[in-house]
């Protein structure tokens, strides 16, 4: 998060009127965005997604739980901000969805349960209860969480909270840990095929293209490192690694280097050990080290899920069989 980012603390039981207080609130937070906390029961649910919405188009976070002072060690008149766990059920659980990047510690619980009103044997409360399912539906069909989530909101009682799990909450896209999900296609560009891996995170967008180029692999990478970052990079000076499976694969010096705006744009020709290090991973990224051992470094990983890694292998084994 950035050091100018915005903390908003929503706590208790959300009624009709939240909506329009959580817009205000984040109304202020300016350019670097903020971080909602969100501690409910639950409430009133078009509430719920309507601060959902409004958390999406403010372009904040979301986290399940609170905020607690504790002294600073290092400078006591200006204490720290630590997180606390909490709950998220019902309503809460909806308005969550609307964070970009959606956090939950393991001591935090997410709840879902059916919408229903009154008894359901009225037909006006059976036609209303049809159109609220249908908002739900469309809701988390927005907020780009897995329809599964609705799936298990009408299998619990009304009465009944559903505590998910850590699987489900992230199988389900519910939270995402600061990623979001990658997009993996093949393009065609001047008749020639390549590979497109895309992700974006907390930390900004990782893109990397694989071209087939007489039997190798060229590795482009673009990674929204900061324009200060991004211009520091360029000038040279810098260590490159290939990501694979999380292990680091030295790169040799770029064979082009660039900086647009906050972009770092490298080319890099693949021996062929490194490519089949590629076609067999589960995430694929590129680090960018000051020194070969130094303990950080800047860059991007790419997941490759199950669904896409047979696109990855394919590819890459095709060209290197030519």
């Amino acid at each position: 998060m950035n050091n100018s980012s915005w903390y908003v603390v929503l706590d208790g039981e959300i009624d009709a009127d939240d909506p329009a207080r959580v817009a205000a609130a984040l109304s202020k937070t300016g350019a670097d965005g903020a971080d909602v906390y969100i501690n409910s029961p639950g409430g009133n649910l078009l509430a719920g997604m309507d601060i959902g919405r409004i958390i999406r188009e403010a372009g904040a976070n979301t986290h399940i739980g609170g905020l607690m002072q504790v002294p600073s060690i290092s400078i006591p008149s200006m204490p720290r901000w630590k997180s606390v766990p909490g709950v998220c059920y019902s309503a809460c659980a909806l308005a969550f969805l609307g964070g970009v990047y959606r956090y939950a510690s393991s001591d935090s619980e997410y709840g879902v349960h059916r919408f229903s009103r009154r008894s359901g044997s009225n037909q006006n409360d059976l036609d209303a209860a049809q159109i609220m399912s249908a908002a739900i539906g469309t809701f988390i069909r927005d907020m780009e969480v897995d329809p599964g989530l609705f799936d298990l909101m009408v299998q619990e009682g009304k009465d009944k909270i559903r505590i998910l799990s850590k699987v489900e909450l992230t199988g389900l896209n519910v939270v995402n840990n600061g990623r979001k999900k990658p997009v993996w296609s093949i393009e065609v560009m001047e008749g020639a095929q390549y590979l497109r891996g895309v992700q974006d995170t907390v930390y900004g967008q990782g893109k990397a293209i694989f071209l087939c180029y007489a039997n190798r692999i060229l590795f482009q990478s673009h990674y929204q490192a900061g324009a200060e970052m991004a211009s520091s990079i360029a000038s040279g000076g810098w260590f490159h690694s290939l990501l694979a499976d999380g292990k680091t694969l030295p790169l040799p010096e770029p064979a082009r280097i660039s900086a647009t705006g906050n972009e770092i744009y490298t080319v890099f020709s693949l021996t062929s050990e490194q490519s089949l290090a590629i076609a067999s991973s589960s995430s694929v990224g590129h680090a960018m080290q000051r020194a070969r051992d130094a303990p950080v470094f800047v860059g991007y990983k790419i997941d490759i899920p199950d669904s896409s890694s047979g696109k990855v292998h394919t590819f890459i084994r095709n060209c290197l069989r030519r």
